[in-house]
């Protein structure tokens, strides 16, 4: 039983938290990895101190003793008692001496100026347990930027972030939202009903610290600020975000107030402009000098507006070398007060003094920074084809950071989105829509070449949104049954691979769509596949055979017309479409029970591949050799569930060509000996990976 008796416990001074913050800041952490990192430091030091007890200690509650020292031990700091920590006084609350500022911005950078008091009151809204806050206010005044710099460093176990879609049409279904936290970020499994799947996210939220962003609600919302109807179902999720028994905080926001009857715990904050003094202390920082009665002018003008700022600076330095004065001479009666108007005026001016640098910014309208909030370079080089000089590409791209006119943070790029609205109206009025977003589908497509992250599922799909924008159905058909190579299968479509990352709502209805749209028989007899795939791993084995048996009907037609010259797909696919066919097909009889009929399909199957190997590409031998071995070891299984006195070798050529293949025919071997004395599980689900 553990010993109950008082222990003295110790808080955390302002000293002893400015030497771990100096460290750390040294060491350039992350401040969502920092509790992270110090318990990696402390393991090497073979120590464990949970991370619970650590961010207790960061946050100035009470700890013992031991782990203040072991902490500042595994970070090499010396410890003095009394000096870095002291005793806890019976009279300190947990919620006076819960400092939250140690996740602060103790390095704010050269973005973030005039919101420390916005910071103090969103840290006392959530010490005040307020679990939902709106922020709202016009287009860049800072939203985004206050809220993910409170979420980033308030020292939560995990944040997470919906962006929403600018246009209304495009705005994510919340039942794969929620579907996706659950996979990539709790490693559970979505329920078959979204009631059943909140329940377990609350369940998640109700054990852990999660901060959480809903960034521009306000293209889910009427202008009575109640969610469209096509979106009310993300009131469901606010009302879990809400509910007093979780541990998360959650910042939305938005241009516009959202209100509904059904949420009345959600605190308004509505955001003020920057002041004067920020906008000098921003500039001043930047060395630039201006005076103080034309920075009154410009603050007036454009509202305080944080995004006209940082546009303003990049317009000064590059294209008046520094000089304010000069800039505001010439600009001063130029345009009308407030950001938008801003915008217009530097597209505008762009396209008069570098039109190249203008067609790059409205072309950047393409990329939807949705799912990837961010590109690399290489995505905005793929926007410039038509300009060969890769020096000067690069030129292009400086000039547009240079002017604030794009956002640029650890290599990556994306548009605020005042500049995006406005590239993609131009971009839209231009004779080059359909060629700039077939460009971003090419780079998508060929950026991901293995998947092996849901980073890389979600890359690699984004060429199905530049095709679907653009009407080009039969190509949108053929991102979703391209196959790569991933973790689960040498070659399996990237629908499958987004169903697992994401979760198979929305890529259910990509699919119902696509197959409206198009007439290409391959693309259709894929997507019965993928279709049965799915339902597969659901355990909906019924609608799985169906569409198995849909796939395969077709694709023999498929076969039978390639063999008359009657179509131009390639005779590798119709195999490997039939072949993975008849494999999960297999598989569901066997998940059925329905053994006999399996063991049929197989038995079948590797007759046929026997025939067809004099017929297909080097690289589909390969393949099929490959599946060759599977099929034996699932013989070998069934053999063994049947009873039969068999046994299912694999070919030793097939073992000399293959690294794994020595242990693939010992398998096979000796599988039914082991089989036969383990009770009988599913074999869909055992096996399914190897497919």
């Amino acid at each position: 039983m553990k010993n109950t008796r008082n222990r003295l416990t110790y808080i955390l001074t302002s000293v002893g938290e400015k030497k771990i913050v100096n460290t750390l800041a040294k060491e350039y952490i992350n401040p969502r990895n920092r509790i992270k990192w110090i318990q990696m430091q402390l393991k090497h030091n073979s120590l464990t101190i949970s991370r619970d007890t650590i961010h207790k200690m960061l946050t100035k509650q009470r700890v013992e003793e031991y782990v203040i020292k072991s902490v500042f031990e595994a970070l090499k700091l010396s410890y003095e008692s009394n000096i870095d920590s002291v005793p806890a006084s019976k009279e300190t609350s947990v919620t006076d001496s819960c400092h939250q500022d140690f996740f602060p911005v103790e390095n704010k950078g050269a973005n973030f100026f005039g919101r420390d008091d916005d910071l103090k009151k969103l840290n006392t809204l959530f010490n005040q347990h307020q679990k939902m806050i709106v922020i709202q206010a016009p287009g860049g005044t800072g939203k985004t930027t206050l809220a993910k710099q409170y979420l980033d460093n308030h020292g939560f176990d995990l944040v997470l972030s919906l962006e929403m879609a600018r246009e209304t049409e495009n705005i994510t279904s919340i039942e794969s939202i929620v579907e996706e936290w659950l996979k990539q970020y709790f490693q559970e499994e979505p329920g078959r009903e979204f009631g059943i799947t909140l329940i377990r996210l609350k369940k998640h939220l109700q054990n852990r610290r999660v901060g959480i962003l809903i960034d521009n609600l306000e293209p889910a919302l009427n202008k009575h600020g109640k969610f469209i109807q096509n979106h009310s179902r993300y009131l469901e999720l606010l009302k879990i975000l809400a509910d007093a028994t979780v541990q998360s905080f959650t910042i939305i926001t938005s241009r516009e107030c959202l209100f509904d009857d059904q949420i009345d715990v959600i605190y308004h904050y509505y955001l003020s402009r920057l002041s004067g003094s920020a906008w000098q202390e921003f500039f001043a920082f930047h060395e630039v000098e201006i005076d103080i009665s034309l920075l009154e002018e410009m603050h007036i003008k454009y509202g305080g507006n944080a995004k006209a700022m940082h546009i303003l600076l990049g317009s000064i330095k590059t294209n008046y070398e520094g000089d304010a004065t000069a800039y505001w001479q010439e600009n001063c009666t130029l345009v009308e007060r407030g950001l938008k108007n801003l915008v217009v005026n530097q597209f505008e001016r762009l396209q008069s003094l570098n039109p190249n640098a203008y067609k790059l910014l409205c072309r950047l309208g393409c990329y939807r920074y949705q799912d990837i909030l961010q590109v690399t370079e290489d995505a905005l080089l793929a926007l410039l084809w038509d300009i060969p000089n890769h020096q000067w590409c690069i030129y292009i791209i400086r000039t547009l950071r240079n002017l604030r006119l794009v956002e640029f943070v650890n290599g990556k790029y994306w548009l605020h989105p005042v500049i995006r609205e406005e590239s993609i109206k131009r971009l839209k009025s231009s004779q080059e829509w359909e060629e700039v977003n077939r460009k971003a589908a090419e780079f998508w497509r060929g950026s991901v070449k293995n998947i092996r992250t849901s980073e890389d599922t979600k890359k690699a799909f984004e060429a199905y949104y530049h095709y679907e924008c653009i009407h080009d159905f039969e190509n949108a058909g053929y991102v979703l049954i391209e196959r790569r190579n991933n973790s689960f299968s040498p070659d399996e479509t990237l629908a499958i691979s987004y169903h697992r990352a994401v979760g198979c709502v929305q890529i259910m209805s990509i699919l119902d769509f696509i197959m409206k749209n198009i007439k290409s028989q391959y693309i259709i007899a894929s997507i019965y596949s993928i279709k049965g795939v799915i339902n597969m791993l659901l355990g909906d084995i019924n609608i799985a055979i169906n569409y198995d048996n849909k796939s395969l009907a077709l694709a023999n037609s498929l076969l039978d017309g390639f063999e008359n010259n009657k179509i131009d797909t390639k005779y590798d696919d119709i195999i490997l479409l039939i072949l993975k066919n008849k494999i999960y097909l297999s598989m569901c009889y066997v998940d059925r029970w329905e053994l006999e009929a399996g063991l049929n399909i197989l038995e079948l199957t590797k007759s046929w591949l026997a025939t067809i190997m004099g017929k297909v590409s080097p690289s589909l031998n390969l393949k099929i050799k490959r599946y060759q071995i599977h099929i034996s070891m699932q013989l070998a299984v069934i053999y063994s569930y049947l009873n039969l006195e068999k046994t299912s070798v694999v070919n030793k050529f097939f073992t000399k060509r293959l690294s794994y293949g020595f242990l693939a025919q010992v398998l096979a071997e000796r599988l039914s000996y082991v089989v036969a004395h383990i009770p009988h599980p599913p074999v869909s689900q055992s096996v399914i990976s190897d497919f």
